[in-house]
């Protein structure tokens, strides 16, 4: 007899008596204290966990809460280990409406698989049972729903199921997982993916586990009401009430010239009045970045604000390059103003904008003048395409790269198309200086698009992607518009913008079929339209990799990038910020917020971790240095309780945090660890480090809640738990 029908015979032999839902007690005792309800026909009874054994390299989910501390002790024999998967179960029929029995099979020694085999089909269980000799019937171990026309119902979630049939490891099985990214890897580990099988319910804490995770995602940091908010309403229904939320307008800073005054100098003497730093305040992006992090922290559009800010690290300008504020203020607008727009507008206003045409060369671009041997500049050209819209290699429809018969693959242009596109750029100068005269090439400024210039321009033909010829003799607004429309129609867009925006959202790492789904999106909305950025960032945040109660592939999630980090700290513990304290710590942890280094922003979206084979474009400004500066950070925040106020910037209130909803549950140091796992972690701490922040709060007195808080706090802001966002 094997081990796994040893290990069902368990399973079942105990099923009926242990029907107990299985819930940590303390985070339990939250829940129930202050979470609201949900919209379920009842909660799950029981916990399916799987466990993987190393030597056989099978999976196995057992129902059985003494079948599973069983395994753990190591009954089952060696090699068994839990691997963080698991799914919520009803065990009986009558535990809620609409259920059916999920039958469980085993290969008949001798005469089928070594595996067992979950099904919810009634005709595929009634089948097996009567008709194939290689599966015996062992029970039904607990009860599901079945999906509704291909989609399981709302407070459930799909199991999937995927097979080896022993071809590439040591014999055959099943895995079961709600994690679509790992069904969606199972081929990379020698399983076929098969199908939906059922669908399971979520728990409270499955749902509200989600609801932080989307707070992670499309907000600068989860709030407690707005996790509240997204339980109540749902997902669905929190993304959309955010798409329609009003756009926040960063200030309109005063014009100023090109070149500065001597008289415009930072002056420090006390009292400081709103002008004693004409030079900060004007010709760096000193307030645009304080009120980066104000808005960050308290503005209600949050989902605009993320997506605008990963939309900014795509096309990117730097104040390197353009420090005066103003300038910087315009061009970062159009990010707010664009992110649910439609990405051929977006495209068209980055390319007219004069901080782009300042950055990377478009700005006084003239066409060819062969007396003096000049030629259109190059720069824009390659860059609107190597980096803002197409890639360098042709691309299949989910993101991984076309490759020619040679196995090599397939550049996206070449060098004539790069030049046909720079002839179309060329033409445009700065806008005209209020009062003053319009010349062919303007000096700079910053106010409104850049203005076109038939006497600069090239109207003769212009090669363009897929060797598509531009017209001859065209207006400057329709050459420039069938350059734009020749990228914006390009297939690789729907790919390239996709995985650049899943990255930035979700994980670093996506899968082929996440990629696709969403390039899929951006191609057609559902009505025909393409590049709606509002639909592909919905699908992005719907789509099943993103949600779900539990991740457990290991390349799931991405490092929190600095400016995230500074944010979640101060939208976490409430309060109010000036931006001061995290305009100077994004330089320190790498990512002086608007500054980035080079066009390939702060980190380029294709960097490799070193030592594995994975994507985490936020892992390139990770350096001994940063990490060790988050841990400061995070200390400096958690024990300060906020940051002074910085007498050198009028106005400044400084930064406060409360802890008071920590400290008010302190005295149980279980307790405080559950909330911050609750809010923070989306229910992903681990035993390891929950043991550990019981034991350092249990060292401060438990008459000293304030300090067991800041502890706590302290250990989970540093942890690389919290700072991986999965």
């Amino acid at each position: 007899m094997s081990l796994h029908t040893t290990l069902f015979q368990r399973t079942l032999a105990k099923q009926s008596r242990n029907t107990v839902r299985i819930m940590p007690k303390a985070l339990a005792a939250l829940l129930l204290a202050s979470a609201p309800a949900l919209t379920l026909a009842q909660a799950p009874t029981g916990l399916a966990v799987e466990f993987f054994n190393t030597a056989t390299k099978h999976y196995y989910v057992s129902t059985n809460p003494a079948e599973a501390t069983w395994i753990d002790s190591g009954g089952a024999g060696a090699g068994w280990s839990r691997t963080g998967g698991q799914f919520s179960v009803y065990l009986n029929a009558q535990d809620a409406q609409g259920l059916v029995p999920a039958c469980l099979f085993y290969g008949t020694p001798g005469r089928g698989p070594n595996s067992h085999f979950f099904t919810a089909n009634a005709a595929e269980c009634e089948w097996l049972k009567t008709a194939d000799p290689g599966w015996t019937y062992l029970g039904i171990p607990f009860h599901a729903q079945l999906p509704q026309s291909g989609a399981c119902p709302a407070s459930t979630t799909a199991l999937y199921r995927s097979y080896n049939n022993g071809a590439a490891r040591n014999d055959s099985n099943h895995r079961f997982t709600v994690d679509r990214t790992v069904f969606e890897k199972s081929a990379s580990t020698g399983y076929q993916a098969e199908t939906v099988v059922m669908c399971v319910p979520l728990s409270t804490v499955d749902v509200e586990a989600d609801a932080v995770r989307l707070m992670r995602q499309a907000t600068f940091g989860p709030r407690e009401a707005d996790v509240t908010r997204a339980v109540s309403i749902g997902t669905t229904a929190w993304i959309d009430e955010q798409l329609g939320t009003a756009v926040t307008s960063y200030p309109v800073y005063a014009w100023t010239p090109d070149r500065r005054p001597d008289d415009c100098v930072d002056n420090r003497t006390p009292p400081i009045g709103p002008n004693n730093f004409c030079n900060r305040d004007n010709y760096t992006l000193f307030p645009l970045q304080l009120q980066f992090f104000k808005d960050a922290h308290g503005a209600a559009d949050q989902l605009r604000g993320r997506v605008a800010f990963a939309l900014s690290q795509i096309f990117v300008t730097s104040g390197t390059d353009v420090g005066r504020n103003y300038a910087m203020r315009h061009y970062q607008q159009i990010f707010r103003s664009y992110a649910f727009g439609n990405f051929y507008d977006l495209m068209l206003a980055v390319t007219l904008s004069p901080v782009m045409g300042d950055y990377l060369d478009m700005a006084n671009n003239n066409k060819t003048n062969v007396a003096a041997g000049t030629d259109p500049n190059e720069n824009y050209a390659r860059e609107i395409l190597q980096l803002f819209s197409v890639g360098t290699f042709l691309l299949n429809p989910d993101g991984t790269l076309q490759r020619d018969s040679a196995g090599k693959a397939v550049p996206t242009y070449d060098l004539a198309e790069i030049k046909g596109f720079s002839r179309a750029f060329t033409g445009y100068t700065y806008p005209t200086v209020t009062g003053a005269a319009s010349r062919n090439n303007n000096p700079r400024n910053y106010e409104g698009p850049m203005r076109a210039v038939d006497a600069t321009h090239e109207f003769g033909t212009k090669v363009l992607l897929s060797r598509v010829v531009a017209p001859a003799n065209m207006t400057m607004a329709d050459d420039l518009a069938f350059a734009h429309r020749n990228i914006f129609n390009h297939a690789n867009v729907g790919p390239f913008i996709g995985r650049q925006l899943i990255q930035k959202l979700v994980t670093s790492d996506p899968t082929p079929a996440y990629v696709g789904r969403v390039a899929a999106v951006f191609n057609n909305n559902g009505s025909g339209v393409r590049g709606d950025l509002r639909a592909v960032v919905r699908a992005i945040l719907t789509d099943p990799e993103a949600r779900g109660a539990r991740k457990i592939d290991p390349a799931y999630g991405k490092l929190m990038e600095p400016a995230l980090f500074l944010s979640n700290l101060t939208r976490a513990f409430g309060g109010s910020t000036d931006g001061v304290y995290q305009r100077a710590t994004s330089q320190a942890l790498g990512q002086f917020v608007f500054y980035p280094p080079s066009v390939f922003n702060y980190y380029p979206p294709d960097y490799v971790i070193p030592g594995t084979a994975l994507l985490g474009p936020e892992f390139g400004i990770q350096t001994t240095t940063t990490a060790i500066n988050r841990a400061n950070v995070a200390y400096a925040v958690a024990f300060g309780g906020g940051v002074a106020v910085d007498t050198n910037v009028y106005g400044a209130t400084g930064t406060q945090i409360t802890l008071a909803p920590y400290q008010a549950v302190a005295a149980d140091a279980g307790a405080l660890a559950d909330r911050l796992n609750r809010f923070l972690m989306a229910g992903r701490m681990s035993t390891t480090m929950r043991t550990a922040i019981v034991t350092a709060v249990n060292a401060v007195p438990a008459t000293d809640t304030l300090n067991r808080a800041r502890t706590a706090v302290y250990l989970v802001l540093a942890s690389p738990q919290f700072q991986v966002e999965r």
